[in-house]
């Protein structure tokens, strides 16, 4: 007669021991993702970038795209986490695989249920990996420029999307909407904080001055 294999539960402390670590790691990636760090990524403008007629869109996942059609499409997130420091209506999936025989963790962010940047991270990398990504860029978006000995890569399509590729601590590539909507919202966001930090300041003059 065969046995059963009893199956142990964690200790609530080991297990928040356990996930605290784990939560600490993907934190390490989103710890400088404020609302004004967001906007001023989504705004910036890059000089002389290469150019392609093929949608710049990571995983196929058009932008504008719903966390359940990303999930649909994907599979369930590693680990997802919502309302990131300072910004409201924000959530971010996170995907942990292997490309190239290199661990890889890519993000999807959505403001407001809405797909409008991702970030694809090589953990660990050599020149040969970061060459074999060039080259699949630059074919799938058939791009005719030369990526060699380049550590910053800008791309834009027709609809303004764009992609960046870095090399740095990890080698990433960055995919970022060409649409106005998720600028405006955090527009909308950014007017309001501001308008909250104006009437704490007054508060606090106003206190300052009966203190006096």
């Amino acid at each position: 007669m065969k046995q059963n294999i009893p199956y142990r539960i964690l200790p609530y402390t080991r297990y928040t021991a356990f996930y605290r670590e784990k939560e600490s790691f993907y934190r390490s990636f989103i710890n400088q993702y404020y609302l004004d760090f967001a906007h001023q990524l989504l705004s910036q403008e890059h000089d002389c970038p290469y150019l392609t007629n093929t949608i710049i869109a990571p995983h196929d996942i058009q932008f504008g795209a719903s966390p359940r059609k990303v999930i649909w499409k994907i599979g369930m997130p590693s680990f997802q986490v919502k309302d990131i420091n300072d910004f409201k209506d924000h959530k971010i999936l996170f995907y942990k695989t292997k490309l190239l025989r290199q661990k890889v963790l890519i993000q999807f962010h959505f403001i407001n249920g809405w797909f409008y940047y991702s970030q694809l991270s090589f953990l660990s990398f050599t020149e040969k990996t970061n060459a074999i990504l060039s080259n699949s860029i630059r074919d799938k978006y058939q791009c005719s420029g030369s990526f060699e000995d380049a550590d910053r890569i800008h791309m834009v399509d027709i609809c303004g999307n764009k992609m960046i590729i870095e090399k740095g601590v990890y080698l990433t590539v960055t995919y970022i909407t060409g649409e106005n909507y998720p600028r405006e919202l955090m527009e909308e966001q950014l007017k309001l904080k501001q308008d909250l930090m104006s009437k704490a300041d007054n508060y606090e003059m106003n206190r300052l001055s009966k203190v006096l």
